[in-house]
């Protein structure tokens, strides 16, 4: 299994997160197809990863998240519930059980 470079992105476009692509047969994806795959999941956010097909050659394509991003995510739910706020939920895109998150949990 082998692993693609990130894709450059237009500097019109800024993410959080990169396009990262595992598997094999990646020769066979062209720079515009990965552009397009990463637009494909910046517009659409209930995708949670794709797979393409290249003869019997299975490419698994999905957002790479910096662990720093998902502290932060983690930071920003303490400072919500410490605002006064009864509680958050969070709702996964990926059908994973929602989390209550209140000011003593």
């Amino acid at each position: 299994m082998t692993y693609a470079p990130m894709i450059e992105q237009p500097d019109d476009c800024a993410r959080t997160w990169q396009l990262v692509m595992t598997g094999n047969g990646l020769h066979h994806v062209t720079p515009e197809a990965q552009a397009d795959m990463a637009r494909l999941l910046d517009l659409d956010p209930s995708i949670s990863h794709l797979t393409v097909e290249v003869g019997d050659d299975h490419i698994h394509v999905a957002r790479d998240l910096p662990s720093d991003r998902l502290e932060e995510a983690d930071r920003l739910i303490d400072r919500i519930t410490a605002s006064g706020v009864s509680a958050i939920v969070v709702h996964d895109r990926n059908g994973a059980t929602t989390r209550r998150e209140t000011a003593s949990e």
